[in-house]
């Protein structure tokens, strides 16, 4: 990936031009290239895997669905409901094209949905590679993923809602049949995301494919009240979220409405456990999927050296809930999105029901334009201490005419730190006079330390090597309509690196 860097002086304000050439208003806002997902779903266990699904469908502007594959897990263990996934396409297909008048991006057709649905083994876990290795067939699904991952150079993003074993069997197939660098090749592609392990199949995989980029809590099996993705809708960290946006009468009065919300059912056990790793691919301009560590409404996770620089597991933020008390907890990296996801698919249900236009009063997502910059993509600077940074989001607008857009700007600190946050030079945020928080400016402070290096020059490992290292600030604002009843959020992420300094 190509990056642009510059180096700030003192006082210089940032500008580039914008991202499509335009000379004028950014384009109505789209994703700049949609991940490509496949999805992994033991559907018919239990309400979330539906409620997932759903969302799913009412979000599939934000990517390209590869396939929609039914499988198995420990609580589904010999059987798999692809039928359900057609029932639920079929329902989409009713109102594809209101959601499409809402949409400067494509939304699937059913058709083509359709052909992509498919199921794994219909056993549990580890016997599907028995089962192989006794001379048996790869599953429709399992071929679908072979195929998926060899028809493009991009990366796959692998969501697994329930076990593994789809993905299990896909990768003994192509270790048996290939060499070692087509092994290496098709496994470099893979982008897992894992709710957990639901069968045996996640720590085989994560055994025999170091490499592979693998997010997964890393809970005792079953035991998932400390896993992250719980933050979606768990009672977890009391009084910090909203608890009342996950409930049942939320949901009647705000989701389960028209052809396809009807068949959003009410909560079982937990509201959409799965959804974290679909969320994880909405490009929103705030998270980047290649970096895990960054942070999205899919929540945070770093690196687990301890089994591969590859293997990702749950990290904390650090988090002001609504009772003002201060949350620091692997489930607060995705609640504290919980607002925004939720008001979201609200409004993207409120699509559903009819076509665009004036007399609809729907909420579309703002275009945020940061120092002459379009689209979703992150921005990306070189800084040194001392520096005024000026960051100019004053071109965004809405596409609704009523909007009202606030702005806040924030430093996301939990990136930059290899020990939460307490390491960051905070920033202190200034908004020029009659910029409407549209402007924020603020100076580069010195490291916490005095001093910092470039991190290639440090050797060695350990606390004392990484308090060396110049660190990555991450700045987002946050753009929304004020005037929305259910206000769609959309983000922009500037990247300051910072530059070696000696205090001198």
């Amino acid at each position: 990936m190509l990056f642009s860097f510059c180096i700030i002086t003192a006082l210089l304000s940032l500008f580039i031009a914008p991202s499509d050439g335009q000379a004028g208003q950014c384009r109505p806002w789209t994703v700049d290239k949609k991940n490509r997902i496949f999805v992994l779903t033991d559907i018919a266990n239990e309400p979330d895997d539906t409620m997932s699904m759903v969302r799913l469908l009412t979000h599939s502007d934000l990517y390209h669905v590869e396939a929609l594959v039914a499988i198995t897990s420990f609580w589904l263990p010999n059987v798999t409901r692809p039928d359900q996934i057609h029932t639920l396409v079929d329902a989409y297909g009713e109102v594809r094209g209101n959601l499409q008048s809402h949409s400067n991006s494509s939304f699937p057709t059913t058709e083509y949905l359709k052909a992509r649905i498919a199921s794994g083994p219909p056993v549990y876990g580890s016997q599907a590679i028995s089962e192989l290795e006794a001379g048996g067939n790869l599953t429709s699904g399992a071929q679908m993923l072979v195929e998926t991952v060899d028809a493009s150079s991009d990366p796959l993003y692998v969501q697994i809602w329930g076990g593994s074993n789809t993905l299990a069997t896909a990768l003994w197939y192509v270790n048996r049949t290939r060499s070692a660098d087509e092994l290496s090749s098709f496994v470099s592609k893979l982008r897992v995301y894992s709710i957990s392990d639901q069968d045996d199949t996640g720590p085989w995989i994560r055994q025999r494919f170091p490499d592979m980029r693998f997010i997964a809590s890393r809970d005792g099996f079953n035991q998932y009240e400390t896993s992250a993705w719980r933050g979606i809708s768990g009672s977890v960290d009391a009084g910090g979220p909203d608890d009342t946006i996950v409930h049942n009468a939320w949901l009647h009065e705000n989701i389960q409405l028209g052809p396809l919300g009807k068949h959003y059912p009410d909560i079982a056990f937990i509201m959409e456990g799965d959804s974290p790793s679909l969320m994880y691919n909405f490009q929103n301009g705030l998270g980047n999927p290649e970096y895990p560590s960054w942070g999205s409404w899919g929540g945070r996770y770093v690196e687990n050296p301890l089994h591969s620089t590859s293997q990702f597991a749950d990290a904390v933020d650090v988090v002001v809930g609504l009772n003002n008390e201060t949350y620091t907890s692997n489930h607060a990296t995705i609640w504290r999105w919980r607002d925004a996801f939720q008001n979201e698919f609200a409004a993207r249900i409120q699509w559903t029901l009819a076509p665009n236009s004036r007399a609809s009063n729907a909420t579309h997502p703002p275009i945020v334009v940061v120092n002459g910059s379009c689209g979703s993509s992150h921005l990306e600077y070189s800084v040194k201490v001392g520096d005024t940074i000026t960051l100019d989001a004053s071109p965004s607008y809405s596409p609704d005419s009523n909007a009202d857009l606030s702005f806040t700007w924030f430093q996301y600190l939990e990136p930059s730190s290899y020990r939460v946050t307490n390491n960051v030079p905070a920033l202190n945020f200034t908004y020029p006079g009659g910029s409407g928080g549209r402007i924020a400016q603020f100076e580069i402070p010195e490291p916490e330390s005095g001093y910092c290096v470039d991190p290639q020059s440090v050797s060695g490992g350990g606390v004392y090597s990484e308090a060396m290292k110049c660190t990555t600030l991450h700045v987002v604002v946050r753009v929304k309509d004020m005037n929305a009843k259910y206000p769609i959020e959309r983000y922009r992420r500037v990247l300051l690196h910072m530059q070696p300094y000696s205090g001198v």
